[in-house]
């Protein structure tokens, strides 16, 4: 009987502890509100911008596009070369030293070299497409950088007139530079066919990339524009009064800050969807994308705002005049 009593008496703790267990309040777990999102925008920022990541982002690139990662690093070495003839060479009477221009140029085909090369990486084509483009890419910066410095070069020692050798430069530029449209077009047909590894790359991302795309090359066209007028000042003669290094005209609407604001889409939106990848709490894929959307609209009328006041004739900041 005292065995019964004890094995009742432990039958009913556990049937208590059991009912215990079982009425006891589910945990609530609170939802991340937007000072949460913001927060972890903010961290992942700080990461992706730390020392150690920009390591390892130049070190992996290194590893798999060696062509165009040490274009990108050649590109930036030269500059302190163009720096030293800016100020070694005299410009003689010319408003703006002539090598500003090369170390522009420079610094803007460095970051593009990186960009299309992890472009690249993220899309299933066959090896030999992927050999060519990067080589494509590679041969035609070289050579417009080449030609620019070339111009820059006869430019600062006041070689005049339109020779046999200038065309040939002007032509130069030219096709290099629809060398690299017709190749980023390939690339934007590609993510619009969604021929990409989606081990590597997620559709927030891609939706990015193809905002960026058409943004970029927006800003070739009215490169093009400015080709074709001949000149990228409206209103009065190029070579006047300008902002510091970039030149902008402080006098006179100039088609350059459009251009500028489009070809850099391709690093702004892309590079904005990496970080809201890397947040914790992370955003969903949906709203992700919208945010991604969001930001190339807002660059989008950027570039269409600054053209319509450029193309008006008014400068960027007007009480500088």
């Amino acid at each position: 009987m005292k065995n019964l009593r004890e094995n009742r008496f432990l039958q009913q703790t556990i049937v208590r502890r059991i009912g215990e267990w079982s009425d006891a309040p589910a945990l609530t777990i609170e939802a991340p509100g937007a000072r949460d999102y913001l927060a972890g925008f903010m961290r992942a920022v700080v990461q992706t911008l730390s020392p150690s990541s920009v390591r390892g982002f130049f070190r992996e690139l290194d590893a798999n596009d060696p062509v165009l990662s040490r274009l990108g690093w050649a590109l930036l070495f030269v500059i302190p070369v163009f720096a030293t003839l800016a100020v070694l060479v005299p410009a003689g009477a010319a408003a703006v030293n002539p090598w500003i221009k090369p170390i522009k140029f420079s610094m803007s085909f460095s970051t593009f070299a990186s960009t299309v090369s992890l472009l690249l990486l993220v899309l299933r084509i066959p090896k030999w497409q992927l050999t060519l483009a990067r080589r494509a890419i590679a041969a035609s910066v070289a050579l417009e950088i080449l030609s620019l410095a070339a111009q820059a070069w006869r430019s600062a020692y006041h070689i005049s007139g339109q020779s046999l050798f200038d065309t040939c430069l002007a032509h130069t530029t030219n096709s290099m530079v629809m060398v690299n449209t017709a190749i980023v077009c390939w690339i934007l047909a590609l993510f619009c066919a969604n021929r990409v590894h989606t081990d590597r790359i997620d559709w927030p991302m891609v939706s990015a990339v193809r905002y960026s795309i058409v943004i970029f090359l927006a800003g070739n066209a009215i490169g093009g524009y400015m080709l074709a007028r001949g000149s990228h000042t409206v209103g009065l003669a190029d070579g006047g009064p300008g902002l510091p290094f970039v030149n902008w005209s402080v006098i006179g609407g100039d088609l350059r800050i459009a251009h500028f604001i489009a070809i850099h889409a391709i690093q702004i939106v892309p590079l904005f969807a990496y970080v809201l990848s890397q947040m914790s709490p992370i955003l969903p894929v949906k709203y992700r994308r919208m945010a991604a959307g969001a930001l190339a609209l807002a660059v989008s009328f950027a570039v269409g705002a600054t053209f319509v006041q450029a193309a008006m004739g008014r400068p960027l900041i007007p009480w500088l005049r």
